[in-house]
């Protein structure tokens, strides 16, 4: 049993590692930032003071039907920061959130973006992207669509696809939602804040505490790709509402699985009774990046 107590919490990094590889997903809790960035920033459906990110909770998998996904926590750098410090603080000037990338069924020829709707601020062009005019009066109220290919952005705005994004606007966690279409990936963008968080360097008192926090953070993955997998859905051989319903029991199967998986990671001992590595040095936790520790593993 993993022993947990107050002078000595346990970090919960290895167990998000055991956890998701139990539903065969990867976990990393810090990963490099992805070349989708740049062009969300250029076009300011996110924004960073200095135009640097760090990302931490990175989840890559396969979900209904073998969509290939992937889950990013990332938030904006300073400025004010000196970018050399490996443990460099970020204040939440800029954007702040997640985001979702899921194979579309088709690779696109140009780039589309779906941006929140700004009113008359809205530019004509947008990173050498022109507006995609569309008849539907109520989404032209919410968002605004650009594309550098016009005939590609409209086959894209389906009436189902724009009625989902409609909906989503009476949901809290998708206040913010914007969406880009680039090489063969739907991207969708939610600025969340630092309030919900699945990657974040967080330490449990208890087994109780560990549980509620994992089970949290795990339960609204599943929900948000649940949500992020219908809206990208075109192809569809059976009507939606029955899609609809399978999906929904493949994502709700694996919620159901996560209570019971977290209690048997801790009964296994998963998490150590001391966060360091035993071959680490007192002090070397203070010096080194605890995504290095690996590196200063003893060598025969």
């Amino acid at each position: 049993m993993t022993a947990f107590s107050f002078e000595t919490p346990q970090d919960l990094q290895a167990l998000r590692v055991q956890l998701y590889d139990v539903f065969g997903w990867q976990y990393r809790a810090k990963s490099v930032p992805p070349p989708i960035l740049p062009l969300l920033n250029a076009t300011g459906m996110l924004r960073s003071p200095s135009g640097l990110f760090r990302c931490n909770g990175h989840i890559i998998g396969k979900g209904y039907r073998d969509l290939s996904f992937e889950v990013l926590e990332t938030a904006a750098r300073d400025t004010d920061q000196n970018l050399e410090e490996p443990f460099a603080r970020f204040s939440g000037r800029g954007f702040s959130g997640l985001l979702i990338s899921v194979d579309h069924s088709t690779g696109f020829l140009g780039r589309t973006v779906i941006v929140r709707d700004a009113g008359i601020l809205n530019p004509k062009t947008l990173q050498d992207m022109s507006r995609v005019r569309l008849v539907d009066a109520g989404f032209e109220a919410l968002f605004e669509v650009y594309s550098d290919d016009q005939v590609e952005g409209r086959s894209l705005m389906t009436p189902d696809f724009m009625q989902r994004l409609m909906d989503f606007e009476g949901l809290d966690i998708f206040n913010g939602l914007q969406i880009a279409f680039l090489g063969n990936r739907m991207h969708a963008l939610l600025p969340l804040g630092e309030e919900v968080q699945f990657g974040s360097d967080r330490r449990a008192r208890s087994a109780e505490e560990a549980k509620s926090a994992i089970c949290k953070e795990m339960k609204l993955v599943f929900g948000l790709l649940a949500d992020m997998d219908a809206l990208h859905a075109c192809a569809r051989a059976k009507t939606e509402d029955e899609m609809e319903a399978e999906r929904r029991k493949f994502y709700d199967a694996r919620i159901a699985l996560v209570e019971a998986a977290v209690d048997e990671a801790i009964e296994n001992g998963t998490i150590k009774s001391s966060a360091r590595p035993d071959y680490m040095t007192e002090t070397g936790t203070d010096m080194v990046d605890p995504a290095l520790w690996g590196l200063l593993r003893p060598r025969v």
